[in-house]
């Protein structure tokens, strides 16, 4: 106990010195569809981690919700009750954002299906088997360790060179920074690419936060526990289209879905049709998640 108590210490003492955060630049790999070998997809994201939290997002979804939402505060101000959307259905594997508060590490992984917004609270306590092997990984002198979690069994290795107990997605509680982690089936991998002391002018999720509420698209998170969650993922997979079609309801709502080719869809029966065949799709696909264990019955 004494040993951990120190160790939480020096970690605070260290992140302290830079009140601004650091960033941790990881390029993930991750194979959605089991089923077929050419679904690899790579994708940059960020752990941005500061005194007393740290925020997991991917590049992608955030220069897409930074736009968006400056988009939607804009379209409010011009035409209230209209505005229009950019299809990125298949843009980016990263759409959701996991927050980790510190010393405790409780976990808000705030992810969404179709349109509604979800807050899955949690207190993830990960069980690590640290091993007596050493290597040198992007520079960094790293140790292994391994573990179960989300049905799968996961190698990583952390560098004690960082001393952050954190890392990517929801894993956390080494006593230095996953520098390389991977589970066992290979589909799902981070490496570090790259670190930086975040400035002053250097936005991290909290930026798209005070976007969301200058804009008032009304987006609140509804709170859930893990097992509320597995169930609301059955029910949009066996009707994926169901926010929309309860948005689109009321007869005062009017939505636009445009698409990188120039097409557009203003016509709600079509909208319905659109999302109920492209995320049917989509969940069919969608068959290798990350957290097994979640997503099955």
């Amino acid at each position: 106990m004494k040993l951990k108590v120190l160790f939480l210490m020096t970690f605070f003492a260290v992140i302290n010195l830079s009140a601004q955060g650091n960033r941790f630049i990881y390029e993930y790999q991750s194979r959605r569809d089991s089923t077929r070998t050419d679904s690899l997809k790579k994708e940059f994201v960020n752990l941005d981690i500061f005194p007393g939290k740290s925020y997991f997002y991917g590049q992608a979804k955030f220069a897409s919700d930074s736009a968006d939402n400056v988009s939607i505060a804009q379209q409010r101000i011009a035409t209230p009750g209209n505005y229009s959307i950019t299809s990125t259905i298949y843009d980016w594997n990263i759409e959701y954002v996991v927050e980790k508060s510190f010393p405790e590490f409780k976990i808000n992984w705030f992810t969404s299906l179709q349109r509604t917004d979800l807050n899955v609270e949690e207190k993830t306590e990960i069980k690590w088997n640290i091993l007596p092997v050493t290597a040198k990984i992007e520079n960094y002198n790293c140790q292994k360790a391994t573990t179960k979690f989300g049905g799968r069994t996961w190698e990583a290795w952390f560098s004690k060179d960082l001393p952050f107990p954190d890392g990517p997605y929801k894993f956390h509680g080494l006593p230095g920074l996953i520098v390389k982690m991977e589970d066992h089936t290979k589909s799902h991998s981070y490496i570090l690419k790259g670190n930086k002391k975040l400035g002053k002018k250097d936005h991290s999720w909290d930026y798209i936060l005070s976007l969301r509420k200058e804009a008032e698209n009304n987006v609140k998170s509804v709170k859930v526990s893990q097992e509320q969650y597995k169930k609301l993922y059955q029910s949009y997979k066996n009707d994926p289209a169901k926010d929309i079609k309860q948005k689109l309801s009321s007869p005062n709502t009017r939505m636009e879905v445009s698409f990188g080719d120039g097409r557009i869809i203003k016509d709600n029966a079509e909208i319905i049709k659109y999302y109920e065949e492209s995320l049917g799709e989509v969940f069919k696909r969608n068959n290798n998640h990350l957290e097994l264990s979640l997503h099955k019955k």
